[in-house]
């Protein structure tokens, strides 16, 4: 058998409709509609291979990949940056001049591009050498390319993870400066704000300094309390409108207009402090998700308008692994990217959206883990054709004793002051003179046990209960607490392909510390074209011990 790599890069052609000075007469009845519309655009697939490839519906796959790919990938493991993920690599064609057109006229800016990967079967019968159908390739990476780098005699193009299709900027609504909830000159050509889920002491934006109106997102929101220079019982509410222009509020109220279009107030009175409110946000179509993951995935799907065939479909089964409340607000003052998102969302919870070798996007939580049947594979001295103790670091090795998790984020920090109310109660001024509050874990062993063990400031996260914050900072501990090991193992890149970011696998080799079989999760993946191995970075999690019944399958195990 003979191993193939097929490459498959999607180009789209913006100008597919081809106009044409004479009209079709004839084609239909005068005046009637089309029953479908023109497409605006076409997608052609470009397909290569390195030892030549004709599919089962006799499509060729020109043999011209010198190199198939380079590809690095993985999970950030830093105490500041946990969750994070990154992807980088190359194709390289070779180039005889009939590439150039290509390189000139069309555009590879982040547009999918699939390395497959297949064996040759030779038939001995005939002589020949069997090429496997498009459907039994074995998908090793898909993702995104960007620009051309063409050379003398190649044409290299550059991959991206899928997550790069989060580059884009969030599709919100800009403010024209026309009045009423378009807003006055002094917000025109603004971003409009965005509160999606939990959210404390966030400063709306006024958008009519002479009527009082103030708007607190572009989508359906619950307001819990609104607070004038934090003092929540001067400004009474006055009710839901459906115009909040149609009558101004009576003095010393507030009045609130909702839709799937935005969430207002409008106030009967000048304020003399500042206006902050307490509130719950939802999305345009209704949605009102309130798991950390699934606001991130809805915000995915309508904020930043990702098709949905790139979420993977096991993400609505693992919302559950994080069922945390939690919640953001984005004033429209900074550009914010889908990149963005995630971060502020996922930040400091062991959370990493990774990118499958199909091109979706799942959620991957980081925690340790003592469950055999976890495991989706086993490596040991059979397949391992090296090993290499890699450091971790520095925040994280040696163990952390302290992990403390910021809850209940205050997005309008108020010290006592001329800014306060003098009504505002203490409990009340104690809250919003600080940015976060924070749930700790610690183990004071781990100070003696160790010199210098590590100390990690504190996490800003998007939680909205200290419950859930506590929760995370207990798996922070169980997992960061105790001395971890990061291995480079190096293995045949066929079963490499058998395995993704994330998963669980089991590992025993002649080397300190995994004599015995252990437990650990792939955190990255090194590949170099041309090479027959695969180098994949494993964390340890857990040694099996050896008394444990390890079922039907504990002599293989053990």
């Amino acid at each position: 058998m003979t191993v193939i790599r097929a490459v498959e890069i999607d180009l789209v052609d913006t100008l597919a409709v081809q106009v044409d000075d004479l009209p079709a007469h004839g084609s239909r009845p005068r005046g009637t509609l089309r029953r479908s519309a023109g497409s605006l655009e076409t997608i052609e697939t470009l397909r290569f291979s390195d030892m030549g490839y004709v599919d089962e519906n006799h499509v060729p796959y020109v043999p011209i990949v010198t190199q198939a790919f380079d590809l690095d990938r993985g999970i950030s493991l830093t105490s500041d940056a946990l969750g994070g993920t990154s992807s980088f690599g190359s194709v390289t064609l070779i180039n005889d001049g009939s590439l150039d057109a290509l390189v000139a006229s069309r555009t590879n800016d982040h547009l999918p591009i699939r390395i497959l990967s297949g064996r040759k079967i030779f038939d001995r019968d005939r002589g020949i050498w069997q090429d496997p159908k498009r459907a039994d390739l074995q998908p090793v990476f898909a993702g995104l390319g960007t620009l051309w780098q063409p050379g003398r005699r190649t044409l290299t193009v550059p991959l991206l993870g899928a997550l790069s299709w989060l580059d884009v900027t969030m599709a919100g609504r800009i403010y024209g400066g026309t009045g009423r909830l378009d807003g006055d000159a002094n917000v025109s050509g603004r971003v409009m704000p965005t509160l999606r889920g939990t959210a404390c002491n966030i400063t709306p934006v006024l958008i009519d300094a002479v009527n009082y109106v103030y708007q607190v997102s572009d989508a359906p929101a619950e307001i819990s309390a609104l607070y004038e220079g934090g003092f929540a019982g001067g400004i009474a509410f006055g009710g839901l409108v459906p115009d909040l222009y149609a009558q101004s509020p009576a003095p010393g109220t507030y009045q609130i207009q909702r839709g799937g279009t935005g969430t207002w107030i409008r106030l009967g009175t000048r304020p003399v402090y500042g206006i902050t409110v307490d509130a719950v946000g939802s999305f345009p179509s209704g949605a009102a998700p309130q798991n950390v993951l699934d606001i991130l995935r809805t915000m995915l799907l309508e904020d930043f308008v990702l098709p949905e065939s790139y979420i993977d479909v096991q993400w609505p089964a693992q919302s559950p692994l994080a069922p945390w409340r939690a919640g953001w607000f984005w004033d429209g003052t900074e550009t914010v990217t889908g990149q963005d998102v995630v971060r502020t969302l996922l930040s400091g919870l062991a959370l990493s959206i990774v990118p499958t070798r199909s091109g979706t996007l799942r959620p991957v939580l980081l925690e340790a883990v003592d469950d055999l049947t976890a495991s989706t594979l086993t490596l040991d001295a059979t397949v391992i054709t090296d090993i290499q103790s890699v450091s971790l670091d520095a925040s994280l090795s040696p163990p952390t004793w302290r992990w403390r998790m910021g809850w209940q984020h205050n997005f309008t920090v108020q010290t006592a002051g001329s800014g306060l109310h003098p009504q505002a109660p203490a409990d009340r001024q104690a809250l919003i003179a600080a940015a976060d509050r924070n749930e700790v874990w610690s183990d004071a062993s781990l100070r003696m046990r160790w010199r210098l063990p590590n100390d990690p400031t504190p996490v800003v996260t998007a939680l909205a209960f200290p419950e859930d914050a506590q929760t995370v900072a207990d798996s922070h501990g169980r997992l960061w607490g105790l001395y971890r090991t990061l291995w480079a193992v190096t293995i045949p890149v066929e079963l490499s392909w058998q395995v993704d970011l994330g998963d669980t696998i089991t590992i025993q080799a002649p080397v300190p510390e995994l004599a015995n079989p252990c437990l650990g999760v792939v955190v990255a993946e090194h590949v170099r074209g041309g090479d027959a191995t695969a180098t994949l970075q494993i964390l340890t999690l857990w040694t099996v011990p050896q008394d444990v019944d390890g079922g039907d399958f504990g002599p293989d195990i053990m």
